[in-house]
Order: C-alpha cells, then structure tokens, then sequence
C-alpha cells in the first residue's frame, strides 16, 4: 500500500514558481518594463524637443533669406569683391541677423559652383566685414588658422549634404554635432531670384547648448519616476512575501490540524464503528444467544445504520486523504470482468426499483488490471448511482467499456437533469452540488473523491453534459504495467 506523493518535477515547479519567487520575478519585470517605458517617453521627449529646435531654425534661416537682394549676391564672386560696396551690405546684413538670436554663432551664405555643383564658396559671411583681420574667433585665447575669415569665392570645404539639398528648401542637420565652438546644429534655406531661381543658400548655424541642459532637465523626473516607482514595487513585493509566509506558517497549522482529526477519525472513530458492527453481527448470527423475531429485526436494521456509518466514515477518511494529497493507492491484480459484474450486481436492483433502463456494453472477457479495487469500484458505483438518482423514472443508464492498449475506457451516460453550465467548472469540488439538484439528498464528496481516486491512480476523469438532457461521465485508468507507467511519466 503506498501513498500518492507529488512528483520531484511537480515539487520543484511548485517551488520556482511560490509566491515569494513571482513576487521578486514581478518586481524584475516590472522594473524592466517600467525603465524601457520610461526610456522610450525620455526618447520620445527628446525627439520632440529637437523636432523643434528644427522647425525654429527653419523658421530663422527662411527668414533671413529673404532679406537679401540677389543682385547684390551676384556681385560677390572672387576675393577681390570683398572691396565692392555689395560685399558691405551683404555682410552687414548677416551681423545683423546674427545679433538678433544670441544663440546665433554663424550666418554666411554659399554658392555651388558652376563648373562643379559638387563644391560650393563663399558668397558672404557675418564675420568677415574685414576678411584680412586677425580675431580670436573661437574664443580660446589663442589666434591660429581655426580663426581664418573668408572672402567672396573662397571654397568652403567638407560640405554637408544638407547644404547642396538646402538649394530646393529649407532644411536642417538631422543630428547636433560638436565642434570648438560648442554643441551646434545648421540650417539652409535657398535665396532665390524674381524668377523663382536658387542662386546660393542662407545659412545659419545655432548653438544648442541649452538644448542639452534642457533635455537633461527633461531626463531627471523620468528618473525619479523610475526609482520611485521601482521603491514602490519592491515594498509591495516584500509585503506579498511576508504575507505568503504567514500564510504558509497558517496553512502548516491547518495542515498539522487535519491530520490531527484524521487520526482522530482513523482511530477514535473508525475502531468503535467496526467493533459495533463486529457485535452485530455475533447477535444476528445467534452466536450470543438465540434473537427472538422481534428484536433481529432491530438489530438487522442496526446493521444497515452501522454500514451506513461506517461507509461515512470511510468517505470522510477519503476526503481527508484526497484534500491531503496523501490518499493510498494499493494496487493488485484484479479480474476486471468480474470487477465489473460485482458493480452491476450493485447498481441493477437500484436502477430496477426506480424502473430506469439500465444498459451494459462491456465486453465478456477483459485482461486482469492492476487497479486500486476498492477506489475504483466506488468511483464507477458512484458514477452509477448518480446516474440513477439524477434520471427521472422510465429514463436510461449506460455504462460503456473498452480496453485499448492497457487503458480501460469507461463511459457511464445518463438521460437524467444535466449540469447547469455555471457549475460545470466546479462539479468536482468538495462539498459542491449542482443548482438544480439542491431537492435530492447529497453530500457533494462522490465526485470530489471520484476525481482524486481516478487521478491517484495515472488516470483521467471527464465529462460531458447539458441541462435537461443528460451526462456522460468518463474514465480513462491503465490498468497494465506499461501502461501506468506510461502515464505516470505525463
């Protein structure tokens, strides 16, 4: 005889997956969703910052170049222009656009040359009212070719694509880009002719310093929202483990409690049971003394309350054992033909007596199974006698049996009341009665214990059902070796 323990991979999945291990596994991914959220909303801020940082800086550089009279552009080609009074107005007029944004670090002009629209020169630049003078242009104390100026024609090398795409339309860099001047982003925008001709590009180059320090300011509260928000999920992770762990101290008492009354009901109970009906029995069969007709017939109705009370207690100990998870499964040879014939002998009076037609499709002869006898018989005659007390007079039973590669399958089918579909989900469950079945005398342990002694065992219990219309309970047990062993390793 041997209990039905959980297996080591069930013990070590109950384990990984406890409450204090979900609780730090929720506060991970939540964490990791919680700073990828964050980083994209962070992302996404920046985005829309520098979005428009652009659209300013188109706004500028659009403006500005309208504020110049292509004639005058015309006359500023070579070095020497730089002396023309054009070249005087021209760059006058870029100080001026530069000294009304103090963001604003260079404001020049360009042209492609004709010859090779590749490269691109000098038309005028803000800095360069005296192209030959000698300043100190970035600021570091030092003067040396970075502060070199330019004059009309000078080639203005490494040119950015957005320049040469600045002679269609205003446009600026994609990205902010470091050089000795700072943190700086460009923009282009064409100059046209009274005839809607490009005859150079504006542009105006802005430092975003600021830029940066802004973003920056923007990454902080996501920042704190992410600690904040992270503090918050590890205090409700710790408060779930402490509660888990009060919860598995009070289902241990619970559990050291059950066992307890499963001793006292194995033991202080079951022991009197048997012993009243061991007496019993001497007095009807006339071992202590000769009964007199009147008093046989009592006691013979003491020995059908004491069968009653001992099958009670037998059930209550099956409950507790199946709720346990420690029901004993003593497994034997048994001939399953005649297993099957000593239920009918059973349940065909009961069905007899409230006249339903009862129908047996078993075959005559089937293998010997190694099967829990008195489990099983009392789950198949539960299944039986359910069939029969839910089935108005005149209905049908069937009890069906196959054997299919070591596995027996039992189908018991009634045309009684059905289960309501809201109870389909917990029929099993202990103490639990189908709504419209609250009329007929029950205690809601049959099926409990049928799940548990069919499960115990490698198998499977199963059902199919519609009010009004009827039931179809089914079983699948192994009953050979290969095959329990095949359906334990599931």
């Amino acid at each position: 005889m041997t209990d039905k323990k959980t297996k080591p991979g069930k013990k070590w999945a109950i384990k990984l997956f406890s409450p204090a291990t979900l609780a730090y596994f929720i506060v991970l991914v939540s964490t990791g969703i919680t700073i990828s959220i964050s980083w994209i909303l962070y992302i996404h801020t920046v985005d829309i910052l520098t979005q428009n940082l652009r659209e300013r800086l188109i706004g500028i550089v659009t403006t500005a170049a309208i504020q110049f009279d292509p004639k005058d552009l015309a006359q500023l080609n070579i070095e020497e222009d730089a002396q023309k009074p054009e070249w005087k107005k021209v760059v006058t007029n870029l100080i001026n656009i530069r000294n009304t944004n103090k963001d604003i670090v260079f404001a020049y002009i360009l042209r492609k040359l004709p010859e090779d629209e590749s490269k691109m020169i000098f038309v005028a630049d803000s800095h360069s009212y005296d192209p030959y003078a000698k300043v100190d242009l970035d600021e570091n104390g030092l003067i040396n070719d970075a502060d070199a100026l330019n004059w009309p024609g000078q080639e203005y090398e490494d040119v950015p694509e957005e320049a040469k795409i600045g002679y269609e339309s205003a446009v600026t860099n994609k990205e902010l880009y470091q050089d000795q001047w700072g943190t700086l982003i460009s923009g282009y925008a064409p100059i046209k002719d009274k005839n809607g001709k490009t005859i150079a590009v504006m542009t105006v180059d802005i430092r975003a310093n600021d830029f940066h320090a802004l973003t920056r300011q923007t990454f902080y509260p996501f920042i704190f929202f992410i600690i904040g928000l992270v503090v918050i999920l590890l205090v409700l992770a710790f408060s779930l483990i402490v509660i888990w762990k009060r919860q598995v101290d009070l289902q241990a008492e619970i559990d050291r409690q059950k066992d307890e009354l499963l001793s006292i009901v194995s033991h202080q109970l079951a022991s009197p049971v048997t012993s009243f009906k061991w007496y019993l029995e001497l007095l009807l069969d006339g071992e202590i003394g000769k009964n007199k007709a009147e008093l046989k017939e009592y006691l013979e109705s003491m020995r059908s309350i004491s069968a009653d009370l001992s099958d009670l207690v037998s059930m209550i100990l099956d409950v507790s054992r199946v709720q346990l998870g420690r029901i004993k499964i003593d497994r034997g040879e048994v001939n399953m033909s005649d297993f099957f014939k000593e239920i009918f002998d059973v349940i065909e009076p009961k069905a007899s007596e409230k006249k339903i037609h009862f129908t047996k499709k078993v075959p005559a002869q089937l293998s010997n199974g190694f099967i829990d006898k008195r489990l099983t018989r009392m789950t198949i005659e539960n299944l039986l006698t359910n069939a029969i007390k839910y089935t108005p007079s005149g209905g049908k039973v069937t009890i069906s049996v196959v054997e299919t590669d070591g596995i027996i399958h039992c189908e018991v089918k009634d045309t009684g009341m059905g289960i309501p579909k809201k109870d389909q989900q917990l029929i099993f469950g202990k103490l639990y009665r189908a709504s419209n079945t609250r009329d007929i005398n029950g205690n809601g342990f049959g099926l409990y214990i049928a799940k548990g002694a069919i499960e115990s065992q490698a198998g499977k219990i199963t059902f199919v059902s519609e009010e009004n219309k009827g039931t179809t309970f089914i079983i699948d047990l192994p009953v050979t070796k290969e095959a329990i062993v095949r359906a334990e390793k599931k």
